[in-house]
């Protein structure tokens, strides 16, 4: 319950704030939470001797790491902002698009995309860009408790063309439905939320990241077009890359872990953009043997 106290006090009442203002407090609160949490420096810290490599050096280490948790606080300050924001938002805020034509030439082959991104950046933003460009859109969540805590978030994100779906078999169901109506759906790939995932070579060293993008892609035929909105100043620079080069050999078991490698290796180029903006503050490595 105090989760979803906080939450309503940031959206009910600093929501209303200024976005500089917010963006002040969300900085300020960046440098509290990483003065006084150990374990978020160590979180933040082991994902960027991941994403930078081995050669980085340990300023550097420590500064892309305290970007991350500021990268974290300000995506809160951008969630407390959501139920004001006008709908041309998302587009005032683009400083550039790279790559849009991939979204099309996907878009136009009728089968459904799956749009990949990671806690890179903002994904709300990334998620009403890509609604912005799509005439339907799941987006697949994270489930979370209470129900009461789970409704107030999704109550927030809404935007009109978008449905939410907790990650999970009924997510998955809502989401072969939407791919074979040619539509979009939306998926975080960068976490393990379900504890389901399955290890694969992520940043030089097996990390169990989940498998749901490959299956859904696999079984629809969807294209998966990665997709990123980084920080770009005040405003941000969306990203679409390709879409993977996925194949149906027939061998089930071969074509899945093929996927799930490809999929790794776009997120793992996605957030090699700009590191210090990747937010997953939950340790993404442990639990497997180095």
């Amino acid at each position: 319950m105090l989760h979803l106290l906080a939450l309503w006090l940031l959206v009910r009442v600093a929501g209303r704030l200024p976005a500089r203002a917010l963006h002040a407090a969300a900085t300020l609160a960046a440098a509290l939470a990483w003065a006084l949490s150990p374990r978020l420096r160590s979180v933040t810290a082991d994902h960027m001797r991941h994403a930078l490599g081995p050669a980085a050096a340990p300023r550097a280490l420590a500064r892309a790491a305290r970007g991350c948790v500021r990268s974290a606080a300000y995506y809160y300050a951008d969630f407390a902002k959501l139920p004001y924001l006008r709908d041309a938002a998302p587009f005032d805020a683009v400083t550039r698009a790279d790559g849009l034509h991939h979204w099309f030439d996907a878009a136009d082959r009728g089968c459904g995309v799956i749009a990949l991104s990671a806690h890179l950046g903002n994904p709300e933003f990334f998620c009403r860009a890509v609604a912005a460009i799509s005439s339907e859109l799941l987006i697949l969540t994270e489930p979370l408790r209470p129900p009461r805590l789970d409704r107030f978030v999704q109550a927030t994100r809404a935007t009109p063309g978008v449905r939410f779906a907790p990650a999970g078999l009924a997510g998955a169901r809502a989401a072969i439905e939407v791919l074979r109506r040619g539509g979009a759906v939306a998926v975080l790939g960068d976490r393990d939320v379900l504890g389901t995932g399955t290890p694969v070579a992520f940043f030089g060293e097996r990390a169990p990241l989940p498998t749901g993008v490959a299956e859904l892609a696999l079984r629809t035929g969807a294209a998966v077009v990665p997709a990123f909105a980084l920080r770009d100043g005040s405003g941000f620079r969306v990203v679409f890359d390709p879409p993977l080069a996925l194949r149906r050999t027939g061998n089930r078991a071969a074509d899945l872990a093929a996927a799930h490698r490809a999929v790794a290796a776009a997120l793992q180029r996605g957030i090699a953009r700009a590191p210090e903006q990747w937010f997953a503050l939950s340790p993404v490595w442990s639990g497997l043997a180095r």
